[in-house]
Order: C-alpha cells, then structure tokens, then sequence
C-alpha cells in the first residue's frame, strides 16, 4: 500500500452524511436542491444524436475551452489556457501535480477549508502549512497572514472565494495585496484559487479574483454548485499556458477526457455565461430565511457573504469537540450538519451548516438547533 493513503483519514462530512435516516433535516452535504435547467441536456442530446459520443480532446472541446476562457477573469486567456476536468476536484489535483515539485517545494494551505486541498498534498508527498484565519475576526481573508508566512520554498498558496465552509468572500485589496507580496520573487509563487462558488454571492458587486492582479494563478471552478450540476462532473483549471500544459499531460493519464455529454451540455451553459447566475436570487431569498431563522432561534451564526454554508459558533463546553457536538446534534433532534474540525484546526468550535435544504426544513432546522444549544 502507499504509506501516503496511511496519513489521509477518511471525509468527516462523508462519515456524519451516511449515518443520516429518513426525516432527517440534512444541512451537511452541500448538495443543491435546486432543479438544473433541461435545456442543455436537449441540445447536447441532440448534438449526440447527430455525432455519437467521442472522445473529445484531451483538453477539451475546442468550442468549450473557447467559452471558458471567455467567461474567467482571465486576462488574455485563450483556449490554450484552459483544460476542462472532470469536476473542479481533479482541477485542484492536477494544479498541485503540476507546479509543485515535492523534492523542493511546499503549499500554503489557508483554513478553514475544504480538506482536499492538505489531503492531495499528502497524497503525493508534498509538504504543506495550514495559514489559518483568525475565529475572532469572523475568519474574515487577510493577505497580511498569508504573506508572513511564506518561506524561500513556497510554491503554491491555496484560496477559495467565495469560501467553503466561512462563505467569506475575499475583499479585492485583500486579493490586490496578496498579488503584490508575491511579485518580485526569484521563483514564482502560484495561486491556486478554487472559484467554484463564483456566481454564487451576496455582496453588492461580484466576487473578484486573485487573477486579475497576479499573473501566475491557477483557477479550478465547475458547474456544480451554480448550476446544481454536482453529478455532471464537469469542472476546468485555467491559468499560464505553460502551467495548463503541464496539466493537461496529468490529465491525459489520469482521464484520457472529460465526458463528451457533459462537455456538451456545459458548453450550452456558457454560450449564455449570464445563466450561470440563474439560481443566485433563489438562494439570496434563502439566505434571508437563514439569517431571520438564526436571529429568533438564538444561533450565533457568521452571515454569509457567498457559497451556502454559515458558520454556527460553538458555546462552551461543546465548542471544545465539534465532531461529539454534530453527533449529537444528529442523535438527539435529528439535523445533520457538519464539525467545524472536517475544515482544519481553526475549524473547531464551530458546525457548518449547508442552507441549500427547501426554507420550510431550514428554518425547521435552525429552530431544532437553537433550542439544542440553549439546553445542551
């Protein structure tokens, strides 16, 4: 066996999804429940009729890769910057794969965060840091912690905007003195920015990216969360040509392509980048609902800025193991929701809820919530 898998343990969020029952009120999984749009099965059905289902290229559709490039904020990209992958979770894996050489380098890895990024790490060898931001601040994105702790072999800094599991959203100074701490180094330092919940913010204006000030980012995204297109499995790394042909090598051995149908049905989705957005108002309305819910129930929650998660604090004594709070939680009034700990040290004392369940069973689940903490 590969004494890396020894070091990897199994997805918290997974474990505490599958001890979910019937009539439970699942705020774990982030799993949309929105319905996609049909339209672009139709047509990719239709293009299936017409052409069977090849292999496209390794990196893509042409059409598709064009679209891509054309939709991210991406100066200058073209569709020899993109490769498309199957979900964004291969994207991340074949960005770390690519620039990093575990011989040399190491990854910043800033937290709470989705733990696949330090676990594709570990996977290959590579050394790695946690830059944790800071529970008192709200975990609020701060390019201050994350450039004090560069060293001479960082290679690669992961972020993700808008965030899972804070729904913080990185400000544009933040992102713009990020860029420029990293500029003048002898080697360069990528940005890994997982953008896969970019459509879906609450701000006043559009969440920004790291690529529009620092050339040398890598950007992961799919359609799986915007468009509730989890099982399509279609996602894309973009990013310096040089660093997309690497990838696109990796990904010829991996997965030879992306799914032909999937690609189809995505490049439908992008002909009209504005249907992206489409489920934004539906879950603007449901934040709304979140955020009266917590009010009246008494939940200490982090209003989010963008993605579906929220924050829930911890009081003490429970806020000391969140793992035994959400099975708890689950056991005794029957919520699933996720342990602050699935996200990283700096995760703890916290459970993240997912709000993507239909309101009346959201706003059930934050009562259910509320009236646990103020008896626990």
């Amino acid at each position: 066996m590969n004494p890396h898998l020894s070091q990897i343990p199994p997805s918290l969020i997974r474990s505490i999804n599958a001890r979910k029952r019937p009539g439970d009120i699942d705020l774990g999984l982030g799993e949309p429940t929105l319905r996609p749009d049909p339209a672009p099965f139709e047509t990719a059905l239709a293009w299936v009729r017409e052409h069977g289902c090849p292999y496209s290229p390794n990196a893509g559709f042409p059409a598709l890769r064009d679209a891509i490039a054309a939709y991210l904020p991406l100066p200058g990209a073209t569709r020899d910057h993109v490769c498309v992958t199957v979900g964004s979770e291969e994207a991340l894996f074949l960005a770390i794969k690519t620039v990093v050489d575990p011989a040399r380098h190491e990854v910043l890895v800033v937290e709470p965060c989705y733990l696949a990024y330090p676990k594709i790490c570990r996977m290959e060898g590579i050394r790695h840091r946690m830059v944790a931001l800071r529970p008192e601040e709200g975990f609020r994105p701060r390019a201050d912690l994350v450039l004090d702790a560069l060293r001479p072999e960082t290679r690669l800094i992961v972020i993700n905007s808008p965030a899972n599991p804070t729904g913080r959203v990185w400000p544009a100074e933040e992102l713009e003195a990020l860029a420029r701490g990293l500029e003048g180094r002898s080697e360069p330092v990528y940005v890994l920015s997982d953008e896969v919940y970019r459509e879906l913010y609450f701000t006043s204006s559009p969440a920004r990216s790291i690529a529009e000030w620092h050339p040398h980012t890598l950007l992961a995204g799919s359609l799986s969360k915007s468009s509730a297109l989890t099982g399509l499995r279609l996602g894309w790394l973009a990013g310096p040509r040089e660093a997309v042909e690497g990838a696109v090598k990796v990904h010829q051995f991996v997965n030879t392509a992306a799914d032909t149908f999937a690609q189809r049905v995505a490049l439908e989705h992008l002909r009209d980048p504005a249907s992206l957005g489409a489920h934004r108002p539906a879950y603007a309305a449901t934040r709304e609902v979140l955020l009266s819910a917590a009010d009246r129930h008494g939940v200490d929650l982090l209003p989010p800025e963008g993605a579906f998660y929220a924050l829930v604090r911890l009081p003490l004594p429970l806020a000391a193991d969140s793992v035994a709070a959400a099975e708890r939680l689950l056991e005794e009034v029957r919520v699933v929701t996720v342990p602050g700990r699935a996200f990283g040290e700096s995760g703890e004392g916290w459970l993240r809820l997912s709000w993507v369940a239909p309101p009346e069973a959201l706003e059930e689940g934050v009562r259910r919530i509320g009236a646990w903490l103020e008896g626990g």
